[in-house]
């Protein structure tokens, strides 16, 4: 499948799932397209797109770029969610149509450095224990301009550790959360064919966090490039700003990190401290959640979130978290603390209310162009 051109230079696939993409694919394909490094394969998979994404897509047909139809219908297991598109089924698909012996999963709204993929080869290439690379991203906003939200966190803590075995990126993600920036991703073909592809069904909206715990726990080491390599496009019509907006379950990171973390043979993987930052985030999510019930009148719901996440050894964890400098989680549970007590004064839907309210105008506010 793979191939290595007369210079020695392995065969890059640029595999790009796209859905009603018309907006953006072609400026994300310019970018792909002025890449540094020569030896590429381009891939795009249209997810049963309604709009005109398949006819822009084969006007870069004379450029070398290929277009490939996802037609697979809903699985049985998705019957019950109307809102299914099948996005982790298409990346799948699309990264099957890769010729490579690398595979970069770009994504069709966002655009990218010309040095990206030189740079993920050349990290590849001279770690061979490596399954898989990630980078940086600056934000942009549906006109492609920076915006004030800037440049994705690589924690700070972690900026001399740039590689990562099971142990320490399952405690790092249990402390930082999923600081892995999809879009960025470079992986070996022989990866995907040693652990499989992503598992939606399972893992729902976090099967890209599952995917990269499994490479890892298979033995490959996964590497950040903390360099902004690419731009992350925000916008409201992006399936993962939708799905936060108003959501009201567990976010479907916990889905993935409680299965990892029950297994018996991770125990002692795990750090004390970490497993403390991971339940305050547990508590966090839990409040975030109240608060979108408040925001739909249910307040008995909201009560019931909220108490389950005030309790003492959350709280207590919190506190120490305050101490090493990490106070955001305490500041969350602070919130928790007054919206309880707005409920048992009778106020505390007018409070969820506001409170959303600030949290969507600091998020605007965030969203705007940098001038």
């Amino acid at each position: 499948m793979g191939s290595i051109n007369n210079q020695g230079m392995p065969l890059i696939s640029i595999c790009i799932p796209a859905y009603n993409a018309e907006n953006t694919i072609a400026e994300t394909l310019d970018t792909v397209l002025a890449q540094d490094y020569p030896c590429l394969d381009i891939v795009v998979s249209d997810n049963q797109s309604t709009d005109n994404t398949k006819a822009i897509v084969q006007e870069y047909a004379i450029l070398g770029v290929r277009y490939v139809y996802h037609s697979n219908g809903r699985p049985e297991w998705a019957a019950k969610m109307p809102k299914y598109i099948g996005g982790f089924a298409n990346w799948n698909y699309v990264l099957s149509h890769g010729h490579g012996d690398y595979l970069c999963l770009f994504h069709s709204d966002d655009l990218y450095e010309p040095s990206i993929v030189r740079k993920q080869v050349l990290v590849m290439q001279e770690n061979p224990q490596l399954g898989a690379v990630f980078t940086q991203s600056r934000r942009i906003d549906e006109d492609s301009r920076p915006i004030r939200m800037g440049i994705t966190k690589f924690p700070k803590e972690l900026k001399g550790q740039w590689q990562f075995d099971f142990q320490s990126l399952l405690n790092a993600i249990c402390v930082y959360g999923n600081f892995l920036h999809t879009p960025s991703l470079m992986l070996r073909r022989s990866v995907v064919n040693k652990v499989g592809g992503f598992n939606e069904r399972q893992f729902l909206t976090s099967a890209d966090l599952e995917m990269w715990l499994r490479i890892s726990r298979a033995g490959f080491q996964i590497a950040v490039i903390n360099e902004p390599l690419t731009r992350y496009r925000i916008s409201n019509n992006q399936f993962g700003e939708k799905y936060n907006k108003l959501r009201t379950t567990q976010a479907d990171f916990f889905l993935v990190m409680d299965y990892y973390l029950r297994q018996y043979d991770l125990n002692a993987f795990v750090k004390p401290c970490s497993l403390s930052f991971y339940e305050t985030k547990r508590a966090s999510d839990q409040i975030y959640c109240a608060i979108n019930m408040l925001v739909q009148d249910r307040v008995a719901e909201a009560k019931t979130n909220i108490i389950q996440s005030l309790k003492y050894e959350y709280i207590k964890e919190s506190l120490k978290l305050a101490f090493l400098k990490r106070p955001k989680q305490l500041a969350v549970l602070s919130v928790g603390s007054i919206l309880l007590a707005s409920l048992y004064l009778g106020v505390g839907t007018f409070s969820g209310k506001q409170i959303y309210k600030l949290f969507q105008s600091y998020l605007r506010n965030q969203q705007k162009p940098i001038k």
